[in-house]
């Protein structure tokens, strides 16, 4: 399975439920197999866990030839999310991809929303 594109949801100038939110898409389990959506450092990425137990959603770093080149690797970015939990995470540069995206998977089956600011 590949990762699937989604897009930012837009936050309203009134605010924003996201207790009630059905707008979080469920990440397929494994590497490869979440999402992607374009980078933007002032989104905000919701990690929620609702499956049952801990949930580790992975932020893809891409390599650097500058470092690679020297045998060193960056590695990627780990987030735990416990069972019933949601995490709020700033996306930054060093998860932007070579082709203008963030890539993020996840262990089980957790779901991930991403607000843009209006």
């Amino acid at each position: 399975m590949a990762r699937t594109s989604i897009a930012a949801t837009d936050l309203s100038k009134t605010g924003y439920n996201l207790s009630d939110s059905t707008d979080f898409t469920t990440l397929s389990s494994g590497s490869g197999n979440g999402i992607t959506v374009n980078f933007d450092p002032d989104d905000i990425l919701v990690l929620k866990n609702d499956t049952g137990g801990s949930a580790v959603f992975t932020l893809k770093v891409p390599g650097e030839s500058k470092y690679s080149d020297k045998g060193i690797t960056v590695p990627d970015e780990t987030v735990t999310v416990a069972d019933g939990k949601t995490w709020i995470y700033q996306v930054t540069g060093i998860f932007k991809q070579s082709d203008g995206k963030v890539y993020i998977d996840c262990d089980v089956a957790g779901k991930v929303l991403i607000l843009s600011p209006f």
